[in-house]
This record gives structure tokens, C-alpha cells and sequence, in this order.
């Protein structure tokens, strides 16, 4: 079996704002250590996919910045969307990509901007997943274990074990439940049979294939004429056209809720979608009031506090339960029960005209 990774990497980060940038999105940012989390994303999976068949899936405006980032991955691997239209559209155009590298590849399809601590775990998960997805045939994911009733998680209830040889944790997806109210989403976290969707996914790219021609037939249709245009020497116009056309909706959506070919793997691992400045929570340690900082800060009475400032000193005194962000040409300062808010800034200066600061 020969393991292919598709990482899809186009996403705005808007909830990281002021850092995050239209020409800077999350993924293309360090939060921790020395290595953004695009790099970080390739090095984890390194143990399993060499650089030469990971394919990176991009907008047309970040492909430069993710060549120059990922040295060691081809270039011809890059791919890039002429514009966003969802993850169906993403994944259809890689699994075309790798069909015509290998026809009977194994596809890992996981997001650039999760952040995963123990590579070994994760790599073990990932290479049980994979004899499960071509053993039975089927969409494989991770699923990881609830620790609070999230309710910006979509969740996967588990069902009867796969019985695979090799992938004893591999067992069915029942159903899948996008983003709950609060009360279903403490009902499920406390039943101990769902897990969160934490997006990652392996299969066949030809078993893909296969369900997006049940399910998606135009979108699949749509990438084909696509593809065929690119190889014919498509002009960027022509490219745009018939991108354009394509479905917007998410693999979730679009596939994985509809598919009765779906196993879920419990992930064995910590893991963070490191989805708003709140995340760096999971990524550092904090001192000893609490305080998580990058960059430096000195306190008096301040705790529980997110300082992202590498460059410039925050002071503070008597404040608590507050998100600070200073960058070259922004201070962000938020209460972090409305770390989901910041995303609100994109479209008031917007409307604003105060596109500099996207």
C-alpha cells in the first residue's frame, strides 16, 4: 500500500486575526517552537510520507508563500485553487491529482493547522486507519475522545468493531452530528459513544472517487473538465470559469453524512484544531497566575491572561481573563469568552475601508 498525503492548507484563519493576514492566513504562522504549523504538519507525517507524495492543496494567492515555506516538497505537488470552494472541491481535485500518480493509492487527507504533540501516536493511528480503508474498502477518520461538551466540534458516533486484522481500534461511523447546541453536545461528551470530527481522513482515492460520483456527481464531473483544462494549457480565466462552477460544501456534508462506507478510528493522541488564540492554551504552559505568554510581558494582579506580543513588551496591571495581541500595526485586546468574536474585525473594516490592516 503506498500512502499519499493530501494537506489542505487554503483557509483565511480569521479567528487569529490581527497576526493572521490575507497574505499571512494561520497556517503559514509560528504559535509554538520555531516552525509554522504548515511545516509542522509535513514533519509529522514525514515518518510515513516522504515529501515527494505529499500534495499540498492551496488558494492561487498562498501558493507562493507555501513553496517557499516547504522547500523539500515539489513544487508540482503544490496545488492550487483558483478560488475556495469548500473541502468536497479540494479533496475531489487531489484524489484526481493522485489517480493520476498511482491509481491505487492511499489517501491521508488532513488540515494544516492542527496541532499534534506525540508524532509517533499520531503516525500509529494514521497507519491502522489506512489497512482499515483498504481492507474493507471504506472512508476511514479520527475521531478524538470528548474532554468537554464543544460545541463548535462536529461529532461521530461509533458503532460495532471492523474486527481488522492489524487495526484493532477500527470500528463503524453511525452518524455524524455537525456542531450541536450546548445540550446535545454535553449529552454526547458524557455518553462515551461519540468522539469529535477532528477532520482527518483516509481512503482508497479510488473509493473516494467512487462516492463522489454518487454523491457529488457534479462536483466530480466539474473537476475532471477542470483538470482536463489545466492539462490542455488553460489560460487563469478559463481555470477560474470552471472552478467557479463547482459545488461549495464540506467533505462532511457532501460525503461522509451520506455514506454508509464510513469507520472511525479513537485517536490515542492530543490534539488541538488550534482554531482561535484561545488555542495557544494547548500549545504553552502557562506561569503561575495562569498567564500564557509568547513574547514578553511583565504583570502585576493580572492572570489567566493570552499574551501574543514577540516583539514589543505588554505590560499590565490588575487584569484577568483577557486575549492581547500586538502586532507591527494592531493591538487586539479581547475577553477570552469572545476569542470567537475576532473574526467579526475582517468584515467591519471592510466595510470601513481599512484594508490595510487584512
Amino acid at each position: 500500500m503506498t500512502l499519499y498525503a493530501t494537506i489542505l492548507a487554503g483557509g483565511s484563519g480569521t479567528r487569529f486575526w490581527p497576526k493572521s493576514r490575507a497574505t499571512l492566513p494561520k497556517q503559514f504562522l509560528v504559535l509554538q517552537g520555531t516552525q509554522s504549523l504548515l511545516q509542522n504538519t509535513v514533519k509529522r507525517i514525514e515518518p510515513l510520507i516522504p515529501p515527494e507524495r505529499t500534495l499540498v492543496v492551496t488558494a492561487v494567492h498562498q501558493r507562493p508563500e507555501t513553496v517557499q515555506q516547504l522547500p523539500h516538497v515539489p513544487s508540482a505537488n503544490i496545488l492550487a485553487e483558483p478560488l475556495g470552494r469548500n473541502t468536497s472541491a479540494a479533496v475531489a481535485l487531489a484524489a484526481w491529482h493522485v489517480l493520476t500518480l498511482d491509481p491505487h493509492a492511499m489517501m491521508i487527507v488532513l488540515p494544516a493547522d492542527h496541532a499534534i504533540a506525540d508524532r509517533d501516536a499520531f503516525c500509529a493511528c494514521l497507519q491502522q486507519a489506512a489497512i482499515a480503508a483498504q481492507h474493507h474498502e471504506i472512508l476511514m477518520t479520527l475521531g478524538v475522545r470528548p474532554t468537554y461538551a464543544a460545541t463548535g466540534y462536529g461529532y461521530i458516533k461509533t458503532g460495532a468493531s471492523l474486527s481488522t486484522p492489524n487495526a484493532p481500534d477500527a470500528c463503524k461511523a453511525v452518524q455524524f452530528t455537525e456542531k450541536p447546541n450546548a445540550d446535545a453536545a454535553s449529552r454526547m461528551a458524557k455518553s462515551g459513544d461519540y468522539l469529535w470530527n477532528c477532520g482527518i481522513f483516509i481512503w482508497q482515492a479510488a473509493t473516494i472517487v467512487h462516492e463522489l460520483q454518487q454523491y457529488l456527481p457534479d462536483l466530480w464531473n466539474g473537476v475532471q473538465a477542470y483538470g482536463a483544462a489545466w492539462h490542455a494549457g488553460a489560460d487563469s480565466e478559463t481555470l477560474y470559469q470552471h472552478y467557479a462552477q463547482l459545488p461549495s460544501i464540506s467533505v462532511d456534508y457532501g460525503i461522509l453524512e451520506k455514506s454508509d462506507h464510513v469507520g472511525v478510528i479513537p485517536a490515542s493522541f492530543a490534539w488541538s484544531d488550534v482554531g482561535s488564540w484561545r488555542a495557544l492554551t494547548d500549545l504553552h504552559a502557562a506561569d503561575d497566575n495562569g498567564n500564557i505568554i509568547v513574547g514578553d510581558h511583565v504583570g502585576q494582579d493580572s492572570a489567566n491572561l493570552i499574551v501574543y506580543s514577540p516583539d514589543k513588551l505588554v505590560a499590565t496591571v490588575g487584569v484577568s481573563n483577557l486575549i492581547i495581541v500586538q502586532t507591527d500595526d494592531v493591538l487586539l485586546i479581547c475577553d477570552k469568552e469572545r476569542d470567537q468574536d475576532v473574526k467579526n474585525f475582517i468584515e467591519m473594516l471592510k466595510q470601513q475601508g481599512q484594508t490595510d490592516y487584512l
